[in-house]
């Protein structure tokens, strides 16, 4: 995770096979952090920001809107969050504004790979499209929608999530990229919300955010991926593969992020008079039971495998979180706290926590 944290900003916007050793901070042509003509003051906060991208429709304009603020933010430009937005997060909107395709169906109507008008590799790459469309949005309303606690939990924690969105809106302009180059557009078949379902059961509550986005929706990424990439060089397409490959690649970083913060989270609530530095196998404990409370209520057909054990060990989540029989030879990281453990802080953190949860859940049941 440290190592994801100290990436330099990555201008590289469209696939080309000699991305896999060109510096990242290369500009490429499609480039769009010093162009992007939004209405925003050049000193609108990140939150502020994150906003504009839940309210812009075209997918490469959510891209183009993402890179912006996070090299901005990147370079020290701006805050994360001011306080005129604060006087406008309860009327942040549920849902991000999207294209007016694809249509959005149940997941049984969404035509298989097989059956696609597009054909098997085409219809791949736009299922991925729609996840990457997703992820970004996901990324940013958790910043916008959680800015509220900034103060309790710090500057990194948005920081993070921010860092997440530009690496999600970099995989989306990938997928829409190699979709033209396969002749589609994204769009041309229907497609679920069955992640965006997942915002919305967790609009209100930080710690499950956590556990359903990166340490559920995007750890099926990681056991997806490399069986994905396989399947795609088995229909003769390498490109798709390696963008596949690479994106799942990528998306252990962010599965780590969001494994540290909910461990981060759950360590807070629960013990809240522990000044220790210290990890112990009971705080990892109280993590996995947390998290299988969440998903069995959340999304409890989610714990079922195929597992990539050994790339979600990398990530920090452990075996016991999802599966009682899975095995892993692969060390669980478990990285350093990420809150001072200064008791009074950690009891503000637990307080201000459960504060807004029943403040929001109140307001949402009103």
């Amino acid at each position: 995770m440290d190592a994801w944290r100290a990436l330099p900003l990555d201008e590289r916007r469209a696939w080309r096979d000699a991305d896999a050793v060109d510096d990242p901070r290369a500009s490429s042509s499609s480039s769009s952090s010093s162009s992007s003509s939004s209405s925003l003051s050049d000193d609108a906060c990140l939150a502020t920001r994150a906003r504009a991208v839940l309210e812009e429709a075209c997918p490469r304009r959510k891209a183009a809107l993402t890179h912006d603020a996070y090299a901005r933010l990147a370079r020290g430009e701006i805050e994360v969050c001011g306080e005129k937005y604060l006087d406008t997060v309860r009327t942040l909107p549920n849902r991000p504004a999207r294209p007016e395709k694809p249509r959005l169906v149940s997941p049984k109507e969404v035509p298989s790979p097989k059956n696609s008008p597009l054909g098997p590799t085409a219809h791949v790459v736009h299922g991925l499209a729609h996840v990457e469309l997703n992820a970004v949005d996901l990324a940013w309303d958790t910043v916008a929608r959680f800015a509220s606690l900034r103060g309790v939990l710090p500057d990194q924690f948005f920081i993070d999530f921010a860092h997440v969105a530009d690496d999600e809106s970099r995989h989306l302009l990938w997928c829409l990229q190699r979709l033209e180059e396969l002749g589609v557009s994204y769009g041309d078949v229907p497609a679920h919300d069955l992640l965006w379902e997942g915002a919305e059961a967790t609009a209100n509550d930080p710690l499950a955010r956590l556990a359903v986005v990166p340490c559920m929706q995007e750890a099926r990424g990681l056991d997806a991926g490399p069986r994905l990439a396989e399947r795609l060089v088995g229909h003769g397409d390498n490109v798709s593969a390696a963008i596949v490959r690479r994106i799942s690649e990528e998306e252990l970083g962010h599965v780590a992020v969001g494994a540290a913060w909910f461990r981060e989270v759950c360590d807070a609530l629960s013990s809240p008079e522990s000044g220790s530095d210290e990890r112990d196998d009971d705080d990892d404990g109280i993590a996995a039971a947390t998290f299988r409370a969440y998903i069995h209520r959340l999304a409890p057909g989610s714990l079922r495998g195929p597992f990539n054990v050994d790339d979600r060990a990398r990530a920090g989540i452990h075996p016991s979180w999802y599966a009682e029989d899975a095995k892993t030879s692969v060390p669980v990281a478990r990285p350093p706290r990420l809150v001072a453990r200064d008791p009074a802080l950690v009891r503000k953190l637990r307080d201000r926590l459960e504060h807004v949860v029943a403040i929001e859940t109140g307001a949402s049941n009103a």
